[in-house]
């Protein structure tokens, strides 16, 4: 009779250990949308206020642990199993056979620590571009056209729905560069 018992609430414990991460981040996001909410600023007509898109943010936050509960307590365990198997090297996981490039590692590395050093001097839409053209270059991309044609359209529609949108201020850059933002989001 107490092996039944034990049984039953190794079970149950089986069950529930696997939710505990999405519980103790659901918990943290219950959290983080009091504080947005705790956010002062002055309402402006017609005008998203700035607890808008981190709300927005934190509420998908809370949804997909609120998902990721269910999923792990309906299937048993078994998806977060399935999860920690992969992680772990079980084997779900196949290994990497291609050739290992230590080189452009360091020049993505460099090439990332240059673009945050000239996020401010030429502003978002060049430093963004910039690094954009430059990556794929280094990843192997030699389809000219639409290396140049995806990053400029790309960072052309960035910066329109970051600055119009979402309201975001984005680096501007010093002058002469801070008028190519007012230049794209000025359509």
């Amino acid at each position: 009779m107490a092996k039944e018992s034990a049984g039953r609430a190794n079970g149950f414990g089986a069950r529930i250990a696997p939710t505990i991460p999405y519980l103790l981040l659901l918990a943290l996001t219950i959290w983080l949308w009091s504080v947005a909410g705790r956010i002062d600023y002055q309402a402006r007509p017609h005008a998203l206020g700035p607890d808008f898109w981190p709300r927005i943010a934190i509420g998908l936050m809370g949804l997909l642990c609120v998902v990721r509960i269910a999923t792990v307590l309906a299937t048993g365990g078994a998806a977060a199993r399935g999860i920690g198997a992969a992680i772990e090297g079980g084997e779900e996981e196949e290994e990497e056979t291609g050739p290992r490039r230590p080189i452009l590692l360091a020049l993505g590395i460099a090439l990332t620590l240059a673009y945050g050093l000239a996020l401010n001097t030429i502003g978002f839409p060049l430093a963004t571009a910039g690094f954009l053209i430059a990556f794929m270059y280094l990843g192997g991309s030699r389809h000219h056209l639409a290396v140049w044609v995806t990053s400029l359209f790309g960072v052309a529609l960035v910066t329109v729905l970051l600055t119009k949108v979402v309201y975001v201020s984005l680096p501007r850059g010093a002058p002469p560069f801070d008028r190519v933002i007012d230049l794209i989001s000025g359509f």
